[in-house]
């Protein structure tokens, strides 16, 4: 039987485009055109079809099903404006593929899709819709198969083939799903269903009266059935009209389209595939997908003058099938022998041992005995200039690299503001590779029953694609003015880091385990309180089920709503407090305590060493600003101004004999925000050593001098004085602040007219991101704006509050960071003091006590004076305690 693959364009689409982000070539969005090619590849080698149609949804205006119903995906998102740009791409892409193409006004997708299916079918032609909605499968017969989509480009298909698989999928046969959808709705498309019928009451009485005429017919003996309730009957019979609306509106159309099947042929057009690929630089498609005899010759003729660009950075080098230069597993003495090169040496490390590239053999090193281990340990000590991505992991191995020379990972971040990305993205993004994962290659196979070959192989890949990445990075980096940047910070930062993950810090088991049984005894008091208030119990943790308590049980108005139902997130929860709803303010401080709980209280001693030490991971990657993140814990998320977040620090304490201590600076970056906007009126108050939020509340208050100010009216102050950092809004800080929206507003100007050379900034620094597409920071570090010159008006202001805070808050951390670098070089060979934690602006180390005021003069030395601002000096506040929370 010939075979037809019928494509839903938008759920191709969409998972092509959040899967590829930020994938550019000449500054275009390709991301979603990348991720659709391959999935497309992966579908066709999959199925192996003779025929493919593709089918796109209209505008929801042209909808015959919002005629039926005025709300029917009214509350849709607009698609992200990269995503639409591309859209012309795709639909290129499929007549280069040679795949006709439906759009029918007034009718969706899925109407299309269904009805090309069943006239297929009754050609004899076997379909397979791809689609990422399992309603589709009401269609399914011995002719028509639903093929779900997988995560990610060519994620795998779960082909649902009969009417055993809908059922293990949605409950029910697939006859049944339209009625399905009349009772329980479908958020995502604004179908209103039945009011508090899920699927587990909706599927009984399916299964019992087949359809909704069976159900209105035995209306009076719904209530012999488990779980249906008087109410709920009632509810059926007032939405009895909106059940048949929804279910009209979730059956599949069928449309007599009279498509012959040789008009859906797939015959591919190879020479127009290679002249869009090499438009688009899809280097490594063309090569992955043979589109031309001697590729080689092709692939080395840039596209163009700019290259592939992620961002503003463009990469220019010639993708490399990367060969094996001599593939060998080395062991013992041998491993000293081979590599003793005095060229660049990439190294990768491995669950299961460690890839080495030189420039013609690739290697790798189970590193199972001893004599293996020292005898790497020569080669990482000698004077060869080692490339690697994450050097950080040999480190915290005991392997300690005398020339970490250039760190691809960090280099990639520099270049493209991207956080935390895979090796393998690097390596696509920067040489046009497609390194495969570990699951692509592996499947589900555990690292234990993989050969070392195998393993090895797959591990020298990386560096391999290092040693080709590596020149294209360079010229790059001093391409944008960032070498230095790399090599004066974030380079020597890796000992730094590297040192305190070591290091670790004491935690206390038992303090944890007591305040465990506090915080449990007070989430158990709330979820009471909650029962009384829902006035029945429910599961506190399902927003689906929060939802339906709030905005349907207690009938309170809702605030929002999500593709998924209604919103039940912090901020509706916050509104709902404000307006006086006890269960809401309950709810928040029942969340607020649960996540403290799990994710501190309960797991911290677990993670902890046999000497109770806790070992966090700090990012160099981890934000697009240039600030440090932690992770396995996230000690940087650790409330610092509530008693609970007091009491979790509490529980961080000195080893026998020392003490904490803690140094941070004082408003590091309202200070920065002076120094940059050389603002008169905020250099006086710190060279003056003013109360920079007494004079702001004087203003925005217009206070007189001799005027007391109000510890209120000061805190009011403060948080505009850090509004103005992180962009908020005059909305936002009328949130914050609990007042209208033009008081915020006024405030806010006010501000401007205390200290107008902040004003000054702000604009040239949109105007410059605007005109470059990127912000830098006083140390010259790169950020990309993404959407600085959007036409959505709230992408771009989104972008401009971006801009502004990346300036301020990624100069603050590059100030620690280089104090961190400077005070290491002062404490590294020290045994009676380690620095252990940072944590924004606040650095914490562990001294032996007769030393702690000695080391802290020093420290307090070198933070003040180790950058020097032209107008302000840095300020810092020192404690010192038993624990964390005594030197706050």
């Amino acid at each position: 039987m010939k075979k037809a693959v019928l494509l839903d364009v938008s759920a191709i689409m969409y998972r092509a485009f959040y899967g590829n982000l930020n994938f550019r070539t000449k500054n275009e969005p390709t991301g979603a055109v990348y991720g659709f090619v391959n999935t497309l590849m992966s579908i066709i080698n999959q199925l192996n079809p003779d025929y493919i149609g593709a089918a796109f949804d209209v505008k929801r205006a042209t909808l015959k099903r919002s005629e039926i119903y005025k709300e029917y995906k009214a509350q849709r998102d607009t698609a992200p404006e990269d995503l639409v740009a591309q859209i012309p791409r795709i639909e290129e892409l499929l007549d280069c593929f040679g795949i006709k193409k439906f759009k029918i006004d007034g009718y969706e997708a899925d109407d299309v899709l269904g009805s090309l299916a069943k006239e297929l079918g009754a050609k004899g032609i076997e379909s397979y819709i791809i689609t990422g909605d399992k309603d589709l499968s009401q269609i399914l017969d011995s002719h028509v198969n639903i093929a779900l989509l997988g995560k990610g480009d060519g994620g795998g298909l779960k082909i649902l083939s009969t009417e055993e698989d809908v059922i293990e999928q949605l409950g029910v046969k697939p006859k049944m799903i339209p009625d399905l959808f009349g009772l329980i709705g479908d958020t995502s498309d604004g179908i209103p269903g039945v009011r508090k019928i899920g699927s587990k009451k909706a599927i009984p009485m399916l299964e019992k009266y087949g359809n909704l005429e069976g159900i209105y017919e035995n209306i009076d003996s719904l209530t012999e059935l488990p779980g249906i309730g008087k109410s709920l009957v009632n509810n059926l019979i007032e939405d009895r009209e909106l059940a048949f609306i929804s279910r009209e509106l979730a059956t599949i159309e069928l449309l007599n389209l009279g498509v012959k099947a040789d008009e859906l042929e797939y015959k591919k057009d190879d020479k127009k595939l290679l002249e869009l690929f090499k438009t688009l630089e899809f280097k490594s498609l063309i090569k992955k997908m043979n589109l031309e005899d001697g590729q080689s010759q092709v692939i080395a003729q840039p596209a163009s003058q700019n290259g592939m660009q992620l961002g503003l950075f463009s990469f220019q080098g010639t993708p490399e099938i990367l060969e094996e230069k001599g593939f060998f597993v080395l062991e013992g003495v041998k491993i000293k022998e081979k590599l003793n090169s005095d060229s660049e040496i990439a190294i990768y490390w491995g669950e299961k041992g460690v890839a080495v590239s030189l420039k013609n053999k690739d290697y790798f090193l189970p590193l199972k005995d001893e004599e293996s281990k020292n005898s790497f340990k020569e080669v990482l000590n000698s004077n060869n200039k080692f490339i690697s991505y994450g050097f950080k992991n040999f480190l915290r191995h005991g392997y300690f690299v005398k020339n970490m020379d250039f760190d691809t990972m960090l280099a990639y971040h520099l270049l493209t503001s991207q956080t935390r990305e895979e090796i393998e993205v690097m390596l696509r993004n920067v040489i046009e590779e497609d390194v495969e994962k570990y699951n692509e290659v592996f499947g589900k196979t555990k690292i234990e029953d993989i050969s070392t070959e195998d393993y090895g192989r797959f591990l020298t890949k990386r560096t391999r694609g290092m040693l080709v990445a590596y020149p294209e990075l360079v010229k790059e980096l001093e391409n944008n003015n960032l070498y230095n940047v790399l090599k004066e910070t974030e380079m020597p930062l890796i000992r730094v880091l590297a040192d305190m993950e070591i290091e670790g810090i004491k935690i206390s088991p038992e303090y944890f385990s007591k305040y465990s049984l506090e915080l449990e005894s007070r989430i158990d008091e709330l979820t009471k309180k909650i029962y009384e208030e829902a006035e029945g119990e429910f599961n506190i943790n399902s927003p689906k089920q929060l939802g339906e308590v709030l905005f349907i049980n207690l009938n309170i108005p809702p605030v929002k709503k999500t593709k998924t139902g209604f919103s039940t997130d912090s901020e509706v929860l916050e509104k709902l407090a404000e307006q006086g709803y006890e269960i809401a303010k309950s709810i928040l401080e029942f969340r607020k305590l649960s996540k403290l709980k799990s994710t501190y209280v309960d797991p911290l001693p677990r993670m902890v060493d046999e000497n109770n030490r806790l070992h966090t991971t700090f990012n160099q990657t981890g934000t697009a600003t240039g600030r440090l993140s932690s992770s396995d814990p996230n000690l940087q998320n650790i409330p610092v101004r509530t008693e609970e977040g007091m009491k979790i620090r509490a529980g961080f304490i000195a080893k026998d004999g020392s003490v904490l201590l803690g140094i941070d600076y004082s408003q590091i970056e309202l200070r920065v925000l002076a120094e940059i906007s050389q603002d008169t009126n905020l250099i006086e108050a710190y060279s003056e050593n003013l109360d920079l939020h007494s004079l702001t509340a004087r203003k925005i208050f217009d206070l007189s001098e001799d005027a007391l100010v109000t510890r209120e009216q000061r805190d009011a102050a403060k948080t505009v004085n850090f509004s103005i950092i992180y962009g908020k809004t005059a909305f936002g800080l009328s949130q914050e602040l609990k007042i209208t929206p033009k008081e915020a507003s006024d405030y806010i100007t006010r501000y401007f007219e205390q200290y107008p050379a902040v004003k000054h900034l702000e604009k040239e620094i949109i105007e410059y991101a605007e005109e470059h597409g990127y912000v830098e920071t006083y140390f010259k570090r790169k950020r990309i704006i993404e959407g600085i010159n959007s036409k959505n008006r709230v992408i771009k202001n989104q972008a401009e509050r971006m801009a502004v805070n990346t300036v301020i808050q990624g100069t603050a951390a590059e100030v620690l960071k280089k104090v961190m670098i400077n005070l290491y070089d002062l404490l590294k060979d020290k045994k009676d003091i380690h620095m252990l934690l940072q944590v924004h602006d606040e650095l914490i180390f562990e001294v032996e006590k007769e030393k702690v005021l000695e080391y802290k003069e020093k420290i307090e030395k070198i933070m003040r004076e180790s950058i020097q601002f032209s107008k302000v000096k840095l300020e810092v506040n020192s404690s010192i305690g038993q624990n964390w929370a005594e030197t706050k």
